[in-house]
């Protein structure tokens, strides 16, 4: 399996940014440098409101701060004026697919920018950021290091037990809703843990809040977080990790996280097929296998084990991505392989 490097940089203050110009115009972050060189940038933000706000985010890349890339306008509003992606942008420098910010070469910072509906509104009406860096390997392929063996007396695994949902139930999702269906069981999930129900919701309902019409569709990664983490208490993040030592510790610590796989080498295919990105979460891991909840099957085959490895490279084909949802307050593990 290909090496790469992934990094997650959070960003919960924002008293350095600063207005561009006068009041009404956008506001600038300061430079975050990355530990790591990377070729591949995802955003992903959470609004303190779950009104109709929009914010529209924006992505400059150092060495040259060129152009600045735009990552989604995104509002709770349906309206294709007020929440999309943005296409077309492509030039020498750079492109974007959809969600993601694609270099031909390697970058080392990043800044931010960011305008709202209401031109009244500061970076304070955020909860938070997340910067999702990646890149694959350059040079010889240098493997990452393995999690240490699980103790005897801790062989037996932790499965979470996640609400089951299933996009076969609603006709219109039922070979579309995988991002919506794999969140709405995250935000069920800890809706039950802390006895907000409010965070329990249809699946249909999410579906509406996530889609972005400038795909079109409900994968749109940084607004699935976007959703999710507007609800007062909740956070989420769009991000890459590591490797499975990472999914392993935030299992091991409560938290269950929707993975971004190819589907067909999920289910044991040699290599990824067109249009085959699927979402699943995942509940458990063991030395063998991982537990899932698929939200591409009927609903009383939701609940399902794959093998380890076949998970591990039908993840692979999406550099790793996950959504982690998780309530405000409670702290992330510490990242065995340094990705946070």
């Amino acid at each position: 399996m290909a090496w790469a490097d992934a990094q997650w940089i959070p960003v919960t203050e924002f008293h350095q940014f600063q207005r561009e110009s006068t009041n009404g115009s956008p506001w600038i972050s300061q430079e975050w440098k990355s530990s790591k060189l990377f070729r591949e940038l995802v955003v992903s933000w959470n609004l303190r409101t779950d009104a109709d706000l929009g914010v529209e985010c924006q992505v400059q890349t150092a060495g040259n701060w060129g152009r600045w890339w735009h990552l989604g306008h995104w509002s709770s509003s349906p309206s294709p004026k007020r929440r999309t992606s943005v296409r077309g942008q492509r030039d020498s420098s750079g492109s974007v697919d959809t969600d993601t910010l694609v270099l031909p070469t390697v970058g080392q910072a990043v800044r931010l920018r960011v305008r709202f509906s209401d031109p009244t509104q500061t970076p304070a009406v955020l909860k938070r950021m997340d910067l999702a860096l990646w890149s694959p390997a350059s040079g010889p392929e240098t493997p990452i290091p393995a999690a240490p063996p699980t103790p005897a007396t801790q062989a037996i695994p932790t499965i979470l037990e996640v609400p089951q949902k299933s996009q076969a139930d609603y006709p219109e999702g039922v070979t579309q809703w995988c991002s919506p269906t794999s969140l709405a069981m995250l935000m069920a999930y800890w809706g039950r843990q802390t006895a907000h129900s409010e965070w329990d919701l249809d699946v249909r309902t999410v579906a509406d809040g996530v889609h972005d019409p400038g795909w079109p569709g409900t994968g749109n990664w940084s607004f699935n977080a976007a959703y999710a983490g507007s609800k007062p208490g909740l956070q989420a993040a769009a991000v890459r990790l590591n490797g499975i030592a990472d999914l392993e510790a935030l299992l091991n610590s409560g938290i269950p996280v929707a993975s971004s796989v190819s589907y067909a080498v999920l289910k044991g295919g040699p290599k990824p097929e067109n249009g085959d990105g699927h979402l699943v979460v995942v509940c458990g891991l063991s030395g063998s296998t991982v537990s899932v909840n698929d939200p591409g099957v009927r609903l009383s085959r939701v609940r399902r084990e794959f093998p380890r490895a076949a998970f591990q490279a039908a993840w692979a084909a999406s550099h790793q991505t996950v959504y982690v949802v998780w309530p405000e307050g409670r702290a992330l593990p510490v990242s065995p392989l340094g990705t946070w």
